[in-house]
């Protein structure tokens, strides 16, 4: 092969490889993921890199206690983490499947936890705090009294007192 027609393939090479780049990046760019939780109660949209970009709440929300919500936000939140994660790897997948760099790509998946959605509230504790049930808030105790000094050649005290 002479050396032009080997220059002439490395370029066209380098040409394919910076396009199939370019798609790839506009693809991740794209890869956002929308997750909406079994009771329809939270709606998160994820970008690409796991950030959260958006959250909504539907009336159902508003039946929910706060503890039940902030559940069901997370576990909505971490499987739109996990779908975005995935589409990107479906994106990176067939240049660099089978590589170390995938391996490496794909040990950053968060894996899903399954867990149940929370209970529904039952009726009159819509609004209870989990710690309501608690004992009574107690009041600190006094702070302690410092001791008199004996050193007092006056007899009058501290002035810092």
């Amino acid at each position: 092969m002479n050396p032009e027609q080997m220059i002439a393939d490395l370029e066209s090479k380098a040409q394919q490889l910076q396009q199939r780049s370019q798609q790839m990046q506009e693809q991740i760019q794209q890869a956002s993921s929308r997750v909406t939780s079994p009771n329809e109660a939270v709606t998160v949209t994820v970008a690409p890199n796991g950030a959260l970009q958006h959250i909504e709440f539907s009336p159902v929300a508003m039946r929910l206690t706060h503890v039940q919500l902030s559940q069901l936000v997370m576990q909505t939140v971490q499987k739109a983490q996990v779908q975005s994660a995935e589409q990107v790897a479906s994106i990176v997948e067939p240049e660099f499947g089978g590589t170390e760099a995938m391996d490496f790509l794909r040990s950053f998946i968060p894996q899903q936890e399954e867990e149940e959605p929370p209970p529904p509230p039952e009726d009159g504790q819509v609004m209870r705090e989990v710690s309501w049930n608690g004992p009574a808030h107690q009041p600190p105790p006094p702070r302690p009294q410092r001791p008199a000094n004996d050193d007092d050649e006056d007899g009058f005290g501290s002035v810092l007192r």
